[in-house]
């Protein structure tokens, strides 16, 4: 079955368990996604037949399921070279609409703050979380020594941001090379466009730096999962103190 053929097959069977392990996303979103590019103009159909859905739907499957070339080939039935154009097709259109729909949190305090005695106030100018990842990398064997991480796996280090209201990703900075330290890559990510306001800050690990902008756990206080939970509404506050304070 081509590629144009399967995916039509798909979106008209609308069954929501094939779709989602298919596309990676409901039907709604994906129709919505294939709509909006069409609309800011970022992609198109080809002359070839090669629809909008179809191009989404390739690099879908490739990012999806982390799944090489060759078996996008196989599945929709074109060329190496046509799949590898259409993945840098969608992918430089999914970064023209960052702008767009990743933007920075407001000001305001979150709800997840403001309505929990356990955060308020002591964390009332906190207006999200910071964390990284690493995700699996090929890169050409004279960078391989950079790219190592600390488990000995070749990697890209992940810096990604997100609010406390809804957990929806604020600011993502990928790239860096796997060994490069957390907190490296949070201080440089102010050169590509991460901003924080004057007087808040992120909620980060130990792997970041303890700055103005970024607070992490007071350092030198051992701590368990189970004496956050309800009923240690004393210690929290102690500790909440002593994490504000430094002291």
């Amino acid at each position: 079955m081509k590629g144009a053929t399967y995916i039509r097959e798909l979106m008209a069977g609308k069954h929501a368990a094939r779709v989602q392990e298919v596309l990676r996303m409901p039907l709604k979103s994906f129709e919505t996604l294939c709509t909006i590019m069409r609309k800011e103009g970022l992609l198109s159909d080809s002359r070839y037949g090669v629809t909008v859905e179809e191009q989404l739907a390739m690099f879908l499957h490739a990012v999806g399921k982390g799944t090489c070339v060759r078996d996008v080939e196989e599945r929709y039935q074109h060329s190496g070279e046509t799949v590898c154009r259409y993945f840098r097709a969608v992918l430089n259109a999914l970064i023209t609409l960052i702008p767009k729909f990743i933007k920075l949190p407001s000001i305001e305090i979150p709800c997840a703050i403001s309505n929990s005695m356990k955060n308020y106030p002591f964390f009332k100018d906190c207006i999200g979380a910071v964390d990284g990842t690493h995700i699996e990398a090929k890169v050409p064997k004279d960078e391989t020594a950079a790219y190592r991480n600390r488990k000995g796996k070749l990697s890209q280090n992940v810096m990604a941001c997100c609010d406390l209201d809804n957990l929806e990703f604020t600011f993502v900075l990928a790239g860096w090379e796997g060994s490069a330290h957390d907190g490296l890559v949070f201080s440089r990510s102010f050169e590509h466009g991460f901003i924080v306001p004057e007087g808040k800050y992120y909620l980060g690990d130990a792997g970041y730096p303890l700055t103005p902008y970024c607070l992490t756990p007071y350092r030198g206080v051992r701590y368990h999962l189970n004496e956050w939970a309800k009923g240690n509404q004393k210690y929290i506050r102690q500790y909440c103190y002593k994490l504000l304070t430094c002291e």
